[in-house]
């Protein structure tokens, strides 16, 4: 479908007032999604940054709170329909009577931002990564998937975004494959974990580090491998499916479950490192990228019925005062070096500490002190 067949003529609409509602806005309660900033290798902020874009996709008014505070410039995909809240929406929502619907995902403790309507979007198993572990009777929970769904008191729907992406994801089916690769992001840096004997000889993919693979990089290891070890949860084990790579998930103390196994189904993964386990991955992983092209209708379907039970519920809150975001008042000089600081961090971790330092000499010698946000 071309740009022109999307955009329907107001004419070719049934009612008198087409033209009207093809043009002009409907008073709608908009989203506030909460997240990070946009970083291509976190899939639970992938999956927060798309969720708003859907959702502007789909007709809907949806805008980032960035948390923590991040340069407005520097927080988005430019490829997304993500634009970031202003105090100027903020006032405009607030004096129309529109009860933002306010988006937080599980990292986030209670409810900062005073929204009048809080969705809950649970993203992982409540307090591994932060946040509470219980939430108020007034806010609407949604889930990931069917299993945090469960780990959950009362899940009002299931919203998996299939944030991978399968374009750059793809198999050569006529390949041989040679040898293995593994990632343990989470269990290795974050939690001190002891690699196991089978991925000794393993090549380990990293992200975040100045040497750390791009998205092609990852996709041809992935078409040349005959297995991926992983030692937590993480998008890459969808990632090495896609380009029929079969996975071989590792327990551990910090790994007992898979986030998406209703989802996914165990075609294409093992759990564990028994032959007839890995045996059976390595049978069935040719129907695993079908699977996961499933869900973007299913995802589609979902989002509708999330629209729908939010708009409703929204409709029934009162909104008496407006959300408090502090930095859309004023950006105090904390925040802006805070900014900077991050910026530079991001730059030294893509570009290594030579790149960063040039970088700077050269922002500095052209612009002087005022490169500062």
């Amino acid at each position: 479908m071309d740009a022109a067949e999307m955009v329907q003529s107001p004419n070719s609409l049934p009612s008198e007032q087409a033209g009207a509602d093809w043009l002009l806005p409907k008073p709608r309660h908009p989203y506030y999604v909460v997240a990070p900033r946009y970083v291509r290798t976190s899939a639970g902020i992938k999956v927060l940054h798309l969720l708003c874009h859907a959702l502007n996709r789909a007709g809907e008014r949806a805008y980032l709170i960035t948390h923590p505070y991040y340069l407005p410039q520097y927080a988005t995909h430019p490829e997304l329909i993500t634009p970031i809240l202003t105090k100027a929406t903020v006032e405009h929502d607030f004096a129309a009577g529109l009860a933002p619907i306010v988006v937080y995902p599980e990292t986030v403790r209670g409810n900062p931002f005073k929204a009048p309507f809080v969705v809950r979007y649970v993203l992982n198993f409540l307090g591994l990564l932060g946040g509470d572990t219980q939430y108020g009777e007034d806010e609407f929970c949604i889930a990931y998937s069917e299993t945090l769904a469960r780990s959950i008191r009362a899940s009002r729907l299931t919203l998996f975004v299939p944030a991978s992406d399968p374009r750059i994801f793809t198999p050569v089916p006529e390949r041989e494959r040679r040898g293995t690769c593994f990632y343990a992001g989470k269990y290795k840096y974050h939690h001190g974990g002891e690699l196991f004997d089978i991925t000794r000889d393993s090549t380990e993919i990293t992200r975040d580090f100045s040497d750390s693979p791009t998205q092609p990089e990852i996709a041809e290891l992935f078409r040349r491998s005959e297995l991926f070890y992983c030692y937590e949860n993480t998008a890459l084990a969808i990632e090495a499916l896609l380009c029929g790579c079969p996975v071989v998930f590792l327990p551990n103390p910090y790994f007992d479950r898979v986030i998406g196994a209703d989802e996914h189904g165990w075609d294409g993964i093992a759990w564990g490192t028994d032959p007839s386990e890995i045996d059976r991955a390595k049978r069935t992983v040719h129907l695993a990228r079908d699977h996961f092209l499933h869900h973007f209708d299913v995802f589609h379907d979902a989002l509708g019925q999330f629209i729908s039970l939010t708009q409703s519920e929204a409709a029934g809150r009162k909104y008496v005062e407006p959300v408090v975001v502090p930095y859309l008042n004023h950006v105090n000089p904390l925040l802006k070096i805070a900014g900077l600081i991050e910026i530079v961090r991001s730059i030294y971790r893509d570009k290594g500490a030579a790149e960063t330092a040039s970088l700077l000499i050269r922002r500095v010698r052209r612009r002087g002190m005022s490169f500062l946000p």
